[in-house]
């Protein structure tokens, strides 16, 4: 398949913002109880739930996040840069989760009362997540189906 100026630019993204995601993670992966990873990785505060569950909750995003989404989007934007057709596959596969995981921590944030009514909040902390996956699953498709 053809390398487009577009194709670059979903690739790199993806590795953008998957590295930024896995790098916070991974911190979380390996001190997931630190008071910086609650500030900075989690949000919120575990006394605003329950802690167990609170921890619980992240905790899984992290692993997951890390060991899962990070190899998937990446195998998928190295395949696109190289233009095979299994690359725009598996970014299309990747696309999935930031659109999955958007859901879960809106409800999350909603019902716990971390939702902020910030530029930032919905542009940084959560649009950007779901916004990226309609733009790289839609583009995926569309080159696979074209």
């Amino acid at each position: 398949m053809e390398v487009t100026l577009a194709t670059w630019v979903v690739a790199i993204a993806g590795l953008a913002l998957i590295g930024l995601l896995s790098v916070l993670q991974l911190v979380a992966v390996v001190r997931p109880r630190a008071r910086w990873t609650i500030e900075n990785v989690y949000g919120g505060a575990p006394g605003a739930t329950d802690p167990k569950a609170y921890f619980a909750f992240n905790q899984g995003f992290a692993w997951a996040d890390a060991f899962l989404w990070l190899p998937i989007q990446v195998i998928g934007s190295i395949g696109m840069l190289l233009g095979e057709v299994w690359g725009f596959a598996v970014a299309l596969a990747a696309s999935v989760p930031y659109l999955y995981t958007a859901i879960q921590c809106f409800i999350w944030d909603r019902d716990l009362g971390y939702r902020e009514n910030t530029l930032y909040y919905w542009v940084v902390v959560w649009g950007m997540w779901p916004a990226f996956g309609l733009i790289q699953g839609a583009y995926a498709l569309w080159r696979l189906l074209g």
